[in-house]
């Protein structure tokens, strides 16, 4: 899925205008590389709906009741992670479904 995801990342990390017409050409940040002061600078110019708005999620470590991981992600890079897992899911299920055995009946 990662090796997946990276493709869909760096093919559309074009510069491309955001808004209107009169809007300037904006670069895709990326939140990996900001702290998390910049990453609140960032997000106080723009609405929480814009594609390049940058959202951190917690997630515990496995093993621990402590420890914390955070992702930060763009909306638009959320979204592009959401729709690789779906897809990655309908198709392992796509093809389990092809492997079905039904027991009642001998056969698939």
């Amino acid at each position: 899925m990662s090796a997946i995801f990276a493709l869909v990342l760096l093919s559309s990390a074009a510069t491309a205008p955001v808004g209107g017409a009169a809007a300037t050409a904006q670069v895709e940040p990326d939140p990996k590389a900001m702290t998390p002061s910049q990453i609140r600078q960032h997000n106080s110019k723009l609405d929480r709906k814009h594609p390049y708005f940058i959202r951190c999620v917690k997630s515990a470590n496995t093993g621990t009741l402590v420890a914390r991981n955070v992702s930060c992600r763009t909306n638009r890079q959320w979204a592009i992670a959401d729709r690789v897992g779906n897809d990655e899911a309908r198709d392992i299920g796509d093809k389990m479904a092809s492997k079905f055995w039904d027991f009642e009946r001998g056969g698939p």
